[in-house]
C-alpha cells in the first residue's frame, strides 16, 4: 500500500475495502474480525489516554512508528512522553471515537478515524475546557494476530477552547494517580 502524499493525508477522502463475496465465508469472517481487532485497537488507546494508563497507549503502536501529531512529531517514545506530560495539564479528559474508514491489503491496512477529544479544566482554572475534533490517519500492520499503528498522521478539524493549552505554571491540582498526596 503506497503511502499517501501531502495532499492525500490532509484532506479527507472516503477510502474503504468492500467487503468479500457474501458466498466466501472464511473471506468475510477474516474481514469483519479485522475490522473488530482495529476497532477495539482505537478503543484501548482512548482507554489508555483517558485513564492515564501509558503502558495500554503504547501497547496499540508498533515500536517502530512514526507519528506526526497535533504538536510535535517524531519517533513513539519522544511522542508518548510528550502527551502523557501534557495531559498532566488537564484535570480529566475522555477521546470519544467515531466514524472510522479502513481499507486492508493483506498485513497492512489505513485507518482513518475521527475523533472528539474533551479536556477538561480543574475547578476554579481560568481557562475555558478544550475539546478537540480530530481524524487520526493511521498506516496499520499485523503484528501476529494483533495490529499495531506504524505511522500515525494527526490532523485538527476544529476545536473550543484555548489551543494550544497556554502555560500557567505548574498544574494546581493533582492528577490522580499522579502520586501526589489527596485530601
Amino acid at each position: 500500500m503506497p503511502a499517501p502524499t501531502s495532499d492525500e493525508s490532509s484532506t479527507m477522502s472516503l477510502r474503504e475495502t468492500p467487503a468479500p463475496d457474501p458466498s466466501d465465508v472464511e473471506a468475510n469472517m477474516r474481514w469483519m474480525r479485522d475490522r473488530e481487532q482495529l476497532k477495539m485497537l482505537y478503543q484501548r488507546y482512548a482507554f489508555g489516554v483517558d485513564s492515564g494508563r501509558f503502558d495500554i497507549v503504547r501497547s496499540v503502536f508498533h515500536p517502530d512508528c512514526v507519528v506526526s501529531g497535533t504538536l510535535e512529531e517524531g519517533s513513539l517514545d519522544p511522542y508518548l512522553k510528550g502527551i502523557e506530560e501534557g495531559l498532566k495539564q488537564w484535570d480529566a479528559t475522555m477521546h470519544m471515537m467515531g466514524n472510522q474508514y479502513v481499507e486492508i491489503d493483506g498485513d497492512q491496512g489505513r485507518v482513518e478515524t475521527w475523533v472528539v477529544g474533551y479536556h477538561m479544566e480543574a475547578p476554579g482554572s481560568p481557562l475555558d475546557h478544550l475539546v478537540l475534533g480530530l481524524r487520526y490517519q493511521d498506516d496499520v500492520v499485523r503484528v501476529g494476530d494483533d495490529w499495531k499503528i506504524i505511522r500515525r498522521n494527526t490532523v485538527k478539524q476544529w476545536h473550543t477552547g484555548p489551543f494550544p493549552r497556554p502555560s500557567l505554571g505548574p498544574p494546581l491540582y493533582p492528577r490522580p494517580g499522579s502520586g501526589a498526596a489527596s485530601s
